[in-house]
């Protein structure tokens, strides 16, 4: 779920560690299922279910946000997963706390048309989870009280995913943020926030 930025090199940090696309999706969405849904990952029915379904949703909206938005700009941007993050990622789901960083958007660019571009796509993935979230949250206010579930455990996810993302700490996206735009990073953050508390009060 990180973002990394490569000024015209293909090299990668670890070599022979990325696996691009489109092995690098399904990669990170069983990785992913493992370290949030613990053992029950391992059962059929947790793949019907509305946890797996926000990871699903989620995940991809995130990346894709990245990924898209760094290509509107002029960058050439594809998602990889990171051997050692999968494998951090898959380990953290038998743990108290979760690390979710099975890959990243990786961004190459030799000319952007918009110096923002950069910052403009990392901020798109936790922006575009807090976005679900809330809309899922006010699609649950106009269904029957199962459904409402479903839709409240999608957006409880994906206000996780956008919470984690935003923590100002390297590599994630919340590092780069704030060191962009603090304001930007601080309202994220509160939007975050209350959609995640709005998911366990409703």
């Amino acid at each position: 779920m990180t973002w990394r930025y490569r000024r015209v090199t293909l090299t990668p940090m670890v070599r022979g560690s990325e696996i691009g696309e489109p092995a690098s999706w399904l990669l990170a969405i069983i990785a992913l299922s493992i370290a949030l849904g613990g053992v029950s990952a391992l059962t059929p029915s947790f793949y019907t279910g509305p946890f797996f379904a926000g990871i699903l949703l989620g995940f991809v909206a995130h990346e894709l946000a990245h990924r898209q938005v760094g290509r509107r700009y002029g960058a050439k941007a594809e998602f990889v997963a990171f051997t050692p993050g999968l494998l951090i990622t898959l380990i953290s789901g038998f743990l108290p706390f979760k690390i979710l960083a099975p890959g990243y958007v990786k961004v190459i660019t030799w000319r952007l048309s918009d110096p923002r571009g950069l910052f403009y796509s990392v901020a798109a993935g936790p922006a575009t989870n807090i976005v679900l979230a809330i809309l899922l949250i006010a699609a649950s206010l106009a269904y029957a009280p199962t459904w409402a579930w479903y839709l409240r455990v999608m957006a409880y996810v994906n206000a996780y995913l956008a919470i984690f993302n935003l923590i100002p700490i390297a590599p994630l996206d919340g590092e780069k943020i704030m060191r962009y735009d603090l304001k930007s990073w601080m309202l994220l953050m509160a939007l975050a926030l209350a959609s995640y508390a709005a998911t366990r009060i409703l």
